[in-house]
């Protein structure tokens, strides 16, 4: 099953501020901002100051039944989630590309930004200090999955930085 190509998959590393971005474009277009913790029910499947992901298949099967029951052929989504993940050692992986083929996305966008900016943010929303080496490279893994996928599919490739979504403005 794959979706209608009406979906805009927006990714990042936690805390850099996908979520931000997605309601501004929600609250100025007629585009619905969904993300994929909401669907996971994250706080059923995980600790909330636990960013590591115990089993990423099974997890990406509840967002894909999830998104089922939720998306709509006649609408437009502004997904936010990940391209990868931190798995239950606490090292990077990418999400198994079958989940992004049933996603079936419209466009690639990811929103990247200084680590140190992101590392005192995850400090300051979890009360956690996070590895800065990790999240440099959990972000540069994004980034290379996240172009990866938009050649994959030949869907438009958009990098967010500085709360600069003008470009992601144009596709919807």
């Amino acid at each position: 099953m794959q979706f209608m190509k009406n979906i805009i998959f927006i990714g990042g590393i936690h805390g850099v501020g996908k979520g931000t971005i997605c309601k501004e474009l929600a609250s100025n277009t007629t585009i619905s901002h969904i993300t994929a913790s909401e669907i996971l029910k994250w706080n059923e499947i995980s600790d909330s100051d636990n960013k590591f992901v115990a089993n990423i298949s099974t997890t990406q099967e509840r967002l894909i039944n999830g998104l089922k029951n939720l998306i709509k052929k006649d609408k437009q989504y502004l997904l936010d989630g990940h391209f990868c993940l931190l798995n239950s050692e606490g090292f990077p992986i990418r999400i198994d590309e079958v989940t992004f083929d049933k996603i079936n996305p419209k466009a690639i966008a990811i929103v990247i930004d200084d680590i140190e900016k992101i590392s005192k943010r995850l400090e300051k929303r979890d009360g956690k200090i996070y590895d800065i080496k990790i999240l440099n490279e959990l972000q540069q893994m994004e980034i290379e999955y996240a172009k990866y996928l938009s050649k994959k599919y030949s869907v438009p490739y958009i990098e967010i930085q500085d709360g600069n979504y003008t470009k992601l403005i144009e596709i919807i």
